[in-house]
């Protein structure tokens, strides 16, 4: 998706909340409608140009989503932030996912915030809210997922009419194509399926990293954290100075599962689906640490035999 050509640039995390319903929950059921309706709310308030404010991904927490969102153009972050300040994107928000959820009333609350910044006890200081946002310039590009639903809202809206996002109509009313609540083999595939790669003679499929993966490089890299982050950086932006030295501190207390988990996680939402096992098992190898990429890499996992 292209997005509107500004040289000021920034991002903040929007987080939504509701005690009637939990919305990580029904994001996972409906991904397909809950994004469409997110979009156009973002989009709504962007004064007309809907790539000038970007969902580059969505987390979640037990109870929030959070999108985090991309600001190009410092007209279009003011007019986000009046909206914001006024409530009215509150009551878009709510009505919205009223109706996208068949809630006769939802209360959602909302939070902004940049890092440790929380904007909404700062708002009447627009200037002071404008320059965090434009301090924490966005580390990685729109998760590929996202992207895949943005291409298949843009054609659906092309070949046919736009994408339906009012709860009121069952899902089985859509286009099959837009139908992503179980998403199509097609949506996950990895740009380097079948592709292999080489390690200790034997062949593996190169793939995007896993849960599992994740959780081992963070159980057994220990102090190693830094320099495999090191590494990465090479070709990952989201680890380029001083990226590294600033999660050490953020999560110096923290224990080092916590450290080298967080460094991974920021290599994987920078990367999406280039964030592969050959990359990683590569900068283990680089830094003599091959004992805990043979933990990455059993054998029947190399899907070849």
């Amino acid at each position: 998706m292209t997005s509107c050509p500004s040289n000021w640039i920034g991002s903040a995390y929007l987080f939504i909340d509701s005690d009637c319903t939990c919305l990580p929950e029904q994001y996972d059921q409906n991904k397909s409608t809950m994004y469409s309706v997110l979009r156009n709310i973002i989009s709504d308030f962007s004064g007309g140009s809907p790539n000038c404010i970007e969902i580059l991904k969505i987390h979640k927490s037990d109870r929030q989503l959070i999108l985090y969102l991309k600001f190009c153009g410092k007209s279009a972050c003011e007019r986000f932030l009046q909206g914001y300040r006024e409530k009215r994107i509150h009551q878009h928000m709510q009505n919205k996912l009223s109706q996208c959820l068949a809630k006769e009333s939802l209360q959602v609350s909302l939070e902004l915030r940049v890092d440790t910044q929380k904007l909404d006890t700062q708002l009447d200081e627009e200037e002071k809210c404008l320059l965090y946002i434009s301090s924490l310039k966005p580390t990685y590009q729109k998760d590929d997922e996202l992207a895949d639903l943005d291409r298949l809202f843009m054609n659906v809206s092309l070949e046919t009419s736009p994408l339906p996002v009012n709860s009121n109509m069952p899902s089985s009313s859509l286009p099959p194509e837009s139908r992503l609540e179980s998403p199509p083999h097609t949506l996950r595939s990895n740009s380097s399926e079948g592709n292999t790669f080489q390690f200790q003679g034997q062949d593996f499929i190169d793939r995007p990293l896993t849960t599992e993966h994740h959780q081992l490089f963070a159980k057994f890299v220990g102090t190693s954290w830094k320099k495999v982050g090191r590494t990465l950086k090479e070709t990952c932006r989201a680890l380029e100075d001083p990226a590294i030295e600033t999660l050490a501190y953020e999560y110096g207390r923290e224990s080092l599962y916590e450290q080298a988990y967080q460094m991974l996680q920021r290599f994987i939402d920078c990367e999406g689906k280039k964030g592969t096992l050959q990359r990683l098992v590569d900068a283990l190898v680089k830094n003599e640490l091959t004992g805990i990429a043979e933990k990455l890499l059993p054998i029947q996992e190399n899907g070849l035999n």
